[in-house]
């Protein structure tokens, strides 16, 4: 089976697509599949990480229009005919996109978690929550689609399955605190948040990882460097027993929430982009996280309070590990594959 997934990465779109797609492109290649990947040569993307994770990974041009990736896309599916499936992980690549890339391959699946575009494609994965999940894509996908919706479809790597399994309860005890606001976050929310809970925390310990497209590096380390209890880490490969190992998450939402929900970690989260902020929200509703709203609505002093109060209730930071937990089993890429496999 052959597998092209269409999907980009920079600084100003972030690296969450890539690292779903990742999950699903690994999950893809233990069934058999040949899998391609192709993106736009972009400031910060994450063509060299495709390419170390063992993936073919064919460049486009940067492009102008929506008729112009799809005529560049095209162009590199004819060079090797005979595509069972073509994924495409990218808001901005709309019906007008598929239709004539259609013809070239057998299926189409579109990952998407917007629901604000018509939608040409065979099966739809959307994996995140939703109030009314089966109502969202009426009239914007075909009734004939398939509807892959909800965390038990997350696309994570087989590490977060594992790590699960061996994962000891956690007391709720807050000691170790990773911060993380994705793979390049140029709004900085990274500096932003350290800037208000070092001087208020100084006997927690705190885990900073950023990626390698993160454009701020100098100045987070000439602010910890007078402060013994932070460790930066960049373009870390190990994020799941870094997960594991901590007790509480100060971050973004995203594809990480979904990480966190495998090992049961329970998070304080600032959205960095529109399509997070209805997630964080109702996970908060849910009590199954805290969150903050918007960075650009940030309030140091909410950042500190809720630590604190996370800090003397051992019983909710156990119980709000607990209730994420139960959304996603790590299992989610093997369940779409499965899909894929079975539709050749």
């Amino acid at each position: 089976m052959k597998v092209a997934i269409r999907v980009d990465a920079s600084r100003e779109i972030g690296h969450g697509h890539v690292v779903r797609c990742l999950a699903l492109a690994d999950a893809l290649s233990r069934e058999g599949a040949e899998v391609v990947f192709m993106c736009q040569q972009l400031p910060g993307d994450a063509v060299e990480q495709i390419r170390e994770a063992g993936f073919l990974c064919w460049l486009l041009s940067p492009v102008s229009s929506v008729e112009e990736d799809a005529d560049q896309t095209a162009s590199l599916l004819d060079h090797a005919p005979g595509w069972n499936w073509l994924v495409v992980d990218h808001y901005r690549l709309s019906v007008r996109w598929s239709r004539v890339l259609r013809a070239r391959v057998g299926h189409i699946l579109a990952i998407d978690d917007l629901a604000n575009r018509l939608i040409d494609c065979d099966v739809l994965l959307d994996q995140n929550l939703h109030p009314d999940p089966t109502r969202r894509y009426a009239g914007l996908v075909a009734p004939t689609s398939l509807q892959l919706l909800g965390p038990d479809y997350a696309l994570l790597r087989p590490e977060f399955q594992r790590a699960r399994e061996a994962l000891q309860p956690r007391d709720g005890q807050l000691q170790r605190v990773l911060v993380c606001f994705g793979g390049s976050d140029v709004s900085n929310a990274t500096q932003i948040a350290l800037l208000a809970l070092l001087p208020a925390f100084p006997w927690l310990s705190f885990d900073v990882v950023v990626g390698a497209a993160y454009p701020h590096e100098v100045s987070l380390r000439q602010i910890c460097a007078t402060h013994a209890n932070v460790q930066i880490t960049v373009a870390a490969e190990d994020m799941v027993s870094r997960m594991v190992e901590a007790d509480l998450f100060v971050g973004a939402g995203g594809s990480m929430t979904w990480e966190r929900a495998a090992v049961g970690l329970p998070g304080i989260t600032i959205s960095i982009a529109e399509n997070q902020r209805s997630l964080c929200r109702l996970l908060h509703d849910r009590s199954e996280n805290m969150d903050l709203g918007p960075l650009e609505a940030f309030d140091p002093a909410a950042l500190c309070e809720a630590v604190r109060h996370l800090a003397s209730d051992a019983g909710a930071v156990r119980e709000m590990g607990k209730s994420l937990g139960r959304h996603c089993d790590g299992r989610g890429a093997m369940r779409v594959a499965a899909v894929l496999c079975a539709q050749p």
